[in-house]
């Protein structure tokens, strides 16, 4: 039986788009996954000694999507998504990447940094990234088997699926907020301009302080809250004709899974390099003026995805 090791983001993370990317990894690979023995890694949390004798024996090492390429893996302070430390970078077997992108727009990596990926990434293996800027990345520092694949999430957004997505809008929303990038002008314009323009809205907390920072915009009044859990966002989607308008990027696109019509508004290199890769209904924040004409207008969702990069990937695993 063969076993295979998870690196999953979703373990301690306190973002419920981490759930998403995971989930629809397993989807996409559970041909490959269901007769396996699976081994569930977290990135976001050290791997401590005890779960060394795990990392050297599986046959297959695969990482789970995210922010998780950072410039400088040994600096003291910054976000290490995937927490590659000395202590544990010389027991990993070689891994290989699924729709894993960078956390800046304009990554460089330093030479330890490039050295370590170098000999946790698997020689072997085609990588999947999120976009092309991280596949320019990972190139510069000479990591070349490495293609576009684009999210995870977007894999089953095929032409016949976004033609089942409306085009006009519903009569109700639900909405999202990100603490991280608090703007308190742009979201009190957000939640104003969808409290004029939709009959019901709801509000979903996809990170853990995503509903104090909702709080604090004192604009609860006609909001209703749902449960901050996967399950209660996937019902009202399939349940509700609804649309999603919000920060939150993976929000959006579980929003496009369910058929379900997405603005998503634009905060960072993720949303823009995935707009200008594959279409995705982006509205980047400096243009959230036009957030109402875009609400109004009649919106085509036409996902330009990768499909032989999607299938070059998947085949490795047959």
């Amino acid at each position: 039986m063969k076993t295979v090791t998870l690196y999953n983001p979703a373990i301690a993370s306190g973002n419920l788009g981490d759930q998403i990317i995971v989930d629809s990894i397993k989807k996409s690979l559970q041909h490959y996954l269901s007769d396996a023995y699976i081994i569930e890694m977290p990135t976001h949390t050290p791997l401590y000694s005890r779960l060394s004798h795990y990392l050297g024996t599986s046959d297959l090492n695969l990482v789970c999507g995210s922010n998780l390429l950072v410039g400088h893996l040994n600096a003291f302070i910054h976000t290490r998504q995937w927490d590659l430390t000395l202590s544990t970078l010389h027991i990993l077997k070689p891994a290989i990447l699924i729709g894993v992108g960078t956390q800046k727009s304009s990554q460089k990596f330093n030479l330890y940094t490039k050295l370590a990926y170098k000999k946790i990434l698997s020689h072997d293996y085609i990588h999947s990234v999120r976009d092309s800027r991280t596949e320019r990345a990972l190139r510069s520092i000479g990591i070349t088997n490495v293609i576009n694949t684009g999210c995870p999430t977007m894999w089953t957004l095929s032409e016949q699926h976004c033609k089942e997505i409306p085009e006009q809008k519903a009569e109700q929303v639900i909405f999202t907020l990100t603490d991280y990038e608090k703007n308190f002008q742009r979201d009190k314009f957000l939640l104003h301009t969808l409290k004029s323009e939709y009959k019901k809205i709801y509000f979903w907390a996809q990170g853990s302080r995503d509903y104090d920072y909702f709080i604090s915009l004192k604009e609860k009044i006609g909001v209703n809250i749902i449960s901050p859990n996967l399950s209660a966002y996937d019902d009202l989607l399939i349940n509700q004709e609804i649309d999603y308008v919000g920060t939150r990027l993976h929000g959006g696109i579980r929003a496009l899974q369910k058929k379900r019509r997405c603005i998503i508004i634009g905060l960072d290199n993720r949303s823009y390099e995935l707009k200008k890769d594959f279409n995705l209904p982006v509205l980047m924040q400096d243009d959230i003026s036009y957030l109402p004409q875009m609400i109004n207008s009649k919106i085509a969702t036409r996902i330009k995805i990768p499909d032989k990069h999607i299938a070059e990937f998947l085949s490795q695993f047959k």
